[in-house]
């Protein structure tokens, strides 16, 4: 089993996509994961610059709150209106996800950078299964999988951990809803480590993840585990993609966003990650043959 290794498009901010993919495919990615803004990236306008360097769609990168004032995504709000503009946001997601051969869309139950509640956790929590629910069942329909990527408690209100994911995902009841992880927040919300979490999700319900080091720069530049999370990817022989989301020391996420990080620090910090990921997935893939 070799792992697939591809970059998340917001850490490029607002830079042409067409450069995105070229400095993607230079460094020897196999692919991307495409913010899930489908007026702005459509797939077929990308989608064959994609395919002609030799690379693919592993997800779309659903983003909530969107980046219009007022644009909420809130799965769990109180009020319908807002709760069937983010399933319908959802929806755009699949459409998007099939449009770019995705076999997934990410999804948050939440609001990125806001941990409070429209009206309680508990009230939250069951209008954000609710929706997923119906949201779930246009994926199910397409045959996309919506991954609830939980996001550390700082900066979110409902699903900080695996743990929580897995609740929300089997509460939803359906097998296209499924789970994924983050490092950097699982670093700070998995006390058992993120190789046991990953491990507990298992292959069915473990469809993507983000990776960065306990820094926030590329991996192998910190002090994460990383032979123990490629192990453990290989032990539950994970389907997903391994999506990058570096950030050069001193940056910050809204560095990224606007577009603020150099070419040369962001390429170079991408270099180092794949690099290093590449020689940990080999050398694990190794041993276990032996």
């Amino acid at each position: 089993m070799r792992l697939g290794f591809f970059v998340n498009t917001w850490i490029f901010g607002n830079r042409p996509m067409a450069e995105v993919i070229e400095r993607v495919a230079a460094l020897g990615y196999d692919g991307l994961e495409v913010v899930g803004e489908p007026k702005l990236f459509p797939a077929e306008k990308f989608a064959p610059m994609i395919i002609d360097k030799d690379m693919r769609v592993t997800s779309i990168c659903g983003m909530h709150p969107g980046p219009e004032p007022g644009d909420l995504r809130y799965l769990g709000h109180k009020d319908a209106k807002e709760r069937q503009s983010a399933i319908d946001y959802v929806k755009a997601c699949v459409d998007m996800a099939m449009s770019y051969g995705a076999p997934g869309v990410l999804v948050v139950a939440g609001q990125v950078g806001d941990p409070s509640y429209s009206v309680s956790k508990a009230e939250d929590w069951k209008w954000s299964v609710d929706s997923l629910q119906k949201a779930g069942d246009y994926a199910r329909a397409n045959q996309v999988y919506l991954t609830i990527e939980p996001v550390n408690r700082y900066e979110v209100g409902l699903v900080y951990s695996v743990a929580d994911a897995l609740r929300m995902a089997r509460e939803v009841g359906n097998p296209y809803v499924v789970i994924m992880g983050d490092t950097f927040h699982m670093q700070i919300e998995e006390s058992d480590g993120i190789a046991n979490a990953i491990r507990r999700a298992g292959g069915q319900m473990f469809r993507h993840l983000h990776v960065a080091d306990n820094t926030r720069e590329a991996p192998g530049k910190g002090t994460m585990p990383w032979r123990e999370i490629i192990r453990a990817l290989h032990d539950i022989q994970f389907k997903g993609g391994v999506s990058l989301e570096p950030l050069p020391k001193g940056a910050s996420p809204y560095d990224a966003r606007d577009g603020l990080i150099p070419k040369e620090a962001l390429d170079s910090q991408l270099a180092h990650g794949l690099k290093f990921l590449r020689m940990l997935d080999e050398l694990v893939e190794g041993m276990l043959a032996q």
